[in-house]
């Protein structure tokens, strides 16, 4: 009997099917011949995949009932790990083997469901050590380090990246939806990376294809961003640097936005972590789009890079250093690092607000050290900032801005020098911080009124000086004789940065 090409396909398809069924039977002798019969099966078939275009349709009408049920419950999601492991294995040499023509088809599902697979195909011992990390003298993060690495070395992204080297416009529209799929319902770290690195591979290799698609991804990182693993959340941070390399401004700017709001608008930590690790990525791997448009960005890094948290504030002070030489380029955004930590210096959250009042200090004391004098207008941008960063309770690290307060009376002349008003405030401001009671801060203010005395040479201070400082000597000594008896003023504690 003559058998045509597709009834020799459909029996193909059914020896196949039936071999890896009983692949997991009870007997050993049968699956150990259903396991030879297997082998001798794909190697028909991908030594099919290898030839040229002849063969093609031939090659394709078997992919056609192979892959399918390669993606069954009868082969990767089988519960026998014998027929799970052959199936991924013959999986794998075919997408290796086969010509881009015959493959092109089935890429979009293959790269959906092999995203997937990372996470199901991870042993169950990972978890288990992940949950019991303090068990085995290691943290949660070291483990996650590990489960990273593995994901990079997997066969799976080997074959997952093989699949996108042959993308063409039509399939790249295919593929699409079913990453944006798979980002949406990744479940567990490997699939969550493996997402997050193909978002990588497309914009860095396959940019021409992946362009007009940039935007979308970029808004979606967004969402992704807020995973409760730190290296889920980093990993979608690094994505989000390369995939604005071919990103519009538009959206580019978009993103800044939604960083601002990440930051400023969040209750905790990581939401600020997640803002600096997009703009840090954004930095360093799209530093010519960053640069574009750092008129916005540097503003808002600048900052940020005074935040409490060290990993917050590391990551925003390498940012600004990627893009910034000097003290004197502070002068350039002077007007828009104002005006933003003004909307945050009467915050009612302490994290935010002292982050302000640091970066207007900062800022006073770049621009001082940028010249003899401090020009009447900067001099009149930073003085409303400085003036309600100095006003409030004393809190831990009020001295830096005490200490921008003297640079500004010091160099500030051409403002307080010509406005009386301002003149008169200067010195209503460092008499009220002097008579502070806190004893860390005390010091620090005294300091201030002596420095403030003499470079304000319009006005003797003499008077005022001695009896706060004539109080302070007599306080000290009513202490030796009494005991330590000095309390914080009214009730004025000294306000930590933790605080929220």
């Amino acid at each position: 009997m003559t058998l045509t090409i597709r009834q020799y396909e459909k029996y193909l398809g059914q020896i196949w099917n039936k071999c890896f069924k009983v692949l997991d039977d009870i007997k050993d002798s049968v699956r150990v011949a259903a396991a030879s019969l297997a082998r001798v099966l794909t190697g028909i078939l991908t030594r099919s995949l290898e030839v040229g275009e002849s063969s093609m349709k031939n090659a394709n009408a078997m992919l056609e009932h192979v892959l399918p049920f390669l993606l069954s419950t009868s082969g990767l999601e089988s519960s026998a790990e014998e027929v799970q492991a052959f199936a991924l294995t013959t999986l794998l040499q075919i997408i290796k083997k086969s010509n881009g023509k015959i493959l092109r088809p089935f890429i979009p599902e293959l790269v959906e469901r092999l995203l997937g697979l990372l996470s199901s195909l991870e042993p169950q011992a990972v978890n288990y050590i992940h949950l019991n990390a303090s068990k085995y003298n290691l943290t949660e993060q070291k483990i996650d380090d590990m489960r990273l690495a593995s994901v990079r070395g997997s066969p799976l992204m080997e074959s997952i990246e093989r699949c996108l080297d042959l993308l063409d416009d039509d399939t790249m529209k295919q593929l699409v939806p079913r990453i944006e799929s798979a980002i949406k319902n990744a479940v567990g770290l490997p699939s969550k990376v493996g997402c997050s690195r193909i978002l990588v591979t497309l914009s860095t290799r396959h940019s021409f294809l992946f362009t007009p698609y940039a935007d979308s991804f970029l808004k979606l990182i967004e969402k992704s961003i807020h995973d409760r693993n730190e290296t889920v959340s980093s990993s979608y941070g690094a994505a989000a640097g390369y995939v604005a390399r071919i990103a519009s401004d538009k959206q580019i700017l978009a993103t800044a936005g939604f960083c601002k709001r990440l930051y400023f608008e969040s209750e905790d930590d990581r939401s600020r972590l997640a803002a600096g690790d997009i703009v840090l990525a954004v930095s360093k791997h799209a530093p010519d789009r960053f640069a574009a448009l750092a008129a916005t960005l540097l503003p808002f890094v600048f900052v940020a890079k005074h935040d409490s948290h060290p990993h917050v504030r590391q990551l925003f002070a390498d940012t600004w250093a990627d893009h910034v030489a000097g003290a004197r380029a502070v002068l350039l955004y002077v007007a828009e690092i104002v005006a933003l930590a003004l909307l945050h210096l009467d915050s009612p959250r302490w994290v935010l607000k002292h982050t302000a009042a640091r970066a207007v200090a900062d800022a006073v004391v770049s621009i001082a050290a940028a010249g003899d004098e401090i020009s009447r207008q900067n001099a009149e941008v930073v003085w409303p900032a400085l003036d309600k960063a100095m006003g409030g309770k004393t809190w831990e690290g009020k001295e830096v801005v005490l200490e921008a307060f003297v640079k500004f009376v010091e160099k500030g002349r051409l403002l307080w020098g010509v406005d009386k008003g301002v003149g008169a405030h200067v010195q209503k401001v460092v008499v009220r911080e002097a008579k502070r009671q806190n004893k860390a801060y005390r010091p620090f203010a005294l300091r201030a009124l002596g420095q403030v005395a003499r470079a304000r040479e319009d006005l003797n201070m003499s008077e005022v000086v001695c009896e706060i400082v004539g109080g302070v000597v007599e306080e000290l000594v009513s202490n030796q004789e009494d005991g330590d008896k000095m309390e914080v003023d009214g009730g004025e504690d000294i306000v930590r940065d933790s605080a929220t």
